[in-house]
């Protein structure tokens, strides 16, 4: 079936629902033109505006079952196209911090390193340690924030040397798998605390 290029968003929505090919077409040539004109405003780079829009009508496939047909469809691409433009200029900016850091270039990489990344490590970082159990974090924060060596934390604590190196084991191995955002962040974390 055939979709007229002048349907409505509504009835453009209804038919997306429901895997039109079609309707996906015509979206794509009603909105993708001024998507990648607003992404190009943003990123400054043809090749990158034309990967967001494509990362985006992705998304808009991927979601298509649970479009509300009663809402602004104009609207949702361009909050879906915002957030995408949010990450992808995020992700940029670990990924050049990351290089820059990893080249030993710490002139450059202070104010993009302590801003985007690093701050951001340490707050997903404070949110999981909160999930540890009690003695875990104390030991963590101990051996990572005090700088105390196991032994010295293990005779504070009244606990084996052992039990502490195991729940610094556990508290990294935790913070390890669930670091979120990229493995650029898990690698940095590793750099940095293990």
């Amino acid at each position: 079936m055939s979709v007229s290029p002048n349907i409505s968003d509504q009835d453009l929505t209804r038919l997306l629902r429901t895997g039109s090919k079609d309707a996906f077409r015509v979206l794509f040539e009603r909105y993708g033109g001024r998507l990648q004109h607003f992404a190009l405003s943003y990123l400054k780079s043809e090749h990158d505006s034309e990967e967001l829009v494509q990362d985006v009508f992705l998304k808009l496939w991927e979601k298509r079952e649970i479009l509300d047909c009663s809402g602004n469809l104009r609207s949702y691409i361009f909050k879906v196209a915002v957030n995408s433009i949010y990450d992808f200029i995020r992700r940029k900016n670990v990924e050049q911090a990351f290089v820059e850091f990893a080249a030993g270039n710490q002139a450059e990489v202070d104010s993009t390193w302590d801003d985007v990344v690093y701050n951001d490590m340490v707050l997903q970082i404070g949110r999981l340690m909160d999930k540890m159990p009690e003695q875990r974090r104390r030991i963590f924060k101990m051996s990572r924030e005090k700088g105390m060596s196991n032994e010295q934390i293990a005779a504070e604590l009244s606990l084996s040397k052992r039990t502490v190196e195991n729940q610094l084991y556990r508290a990294t191995n935790f913070l390890k798998k669930n670091l979120r955002h990229s493995p650029m962040t898990a690698i940095l974390f590793y750099y940095l605390f293990c």
